[in-house]
């Protein structure tokens, strides 16, 4: 089977899209939900203008100090309905004993260090339950799925038998989870990099890979 995450980039896949697209779809966007609801669940829900702002996990920064961590993330990172107000975003996280300012398409967090580990913590715990959803639901090959510490890698074990060309997509949402992982914990946006692995389960033989570098390379990031 071909390495296919440049099918993203809108190369042709050898499956046809139809009701499983449509799955695979909703399994990606559960992916990115867990992997924001940490951040996104500070805040209650409400009606906006939709922001213009890039929606890459690359526009977040974190800024250290003493006794505090600010960090920056995209807004539409966030927000990505444009669902909220500022006032709401802000409300959100003081409900978190959190402190937020919205900085035009920017929301900059301030908490302790204590808080950021725990919401890393919690990052991937959420990371592992929407993996849990796609291991429970057999219409789908995925069987198992590994993270690293670091949230650099990611094993995906599939039933090689059921596995099909379009299931390479979920890549996708292990990628913005890995990425904002990883840039929520301080790594620099130009060493960020997330490898996701489909292995067969029965002879560990890799079906198809790719890296979050190469799909910001193919979309023109």
């Amino acid at each position: 089977m071909s390495a296919g995450f440049p099918r993203i980039d809108g190369s042709e896949a050898d499956d046809k899209p139809g009701e499983f697209f449509v799955k695979i779809r909703g399994a990606i966007a559960s992916l990115i939900a867990c992997s924001v609801f940490v951040l996104g669940g500070c805040s209650a829900g409400g009606d906006a203008a939709t922001s213009n702002s890039s929606a890459s996990p690359a526009t977040i920064e974190v800024e250290e100090d003493l006794v505090t961590v600010d960090v920056r993330i995209a807004r539409s990172l966030l927000d990505q309905n444009g669902s909220l107000t500022d006032e709401e975003i802000v409300a959100g996280a003081q409900e978190n004993g959190i402190a937020a300012v919205v900085e035009g398409d920017t929301v900059v967090y301030t908490m302790t260090k204590p808080q950021r580990d725990e919401m890393l913590a919690q990052m991937r715990s959420s990371a592992q339950d929407a993996a849990d959803e796609l291991i429970a639901d057999d219409t789908n090959s995925v069987t198992g799925v590994q993270f690293n510490d670091a949230m650099t890698s990611v094993k995906v074990s599939v039933d090689a038998a059921k596995y099909g060309a379009l299931e390479s997509f979920l890549a996708l949402g292990f990628y913005i989870q890995g990425a904002l992982y990883q840039q929520f914990n301080g790594v620099a946006p130009d060493d960020i990099d997330v490898i996701v692995e489909f292995v067969d389960e029965a002879t560990g033989e890799v079906l198809d890979t790719g890296s979050y570098q190469e799909m910001r390379e193919n979309l023109g990031q």
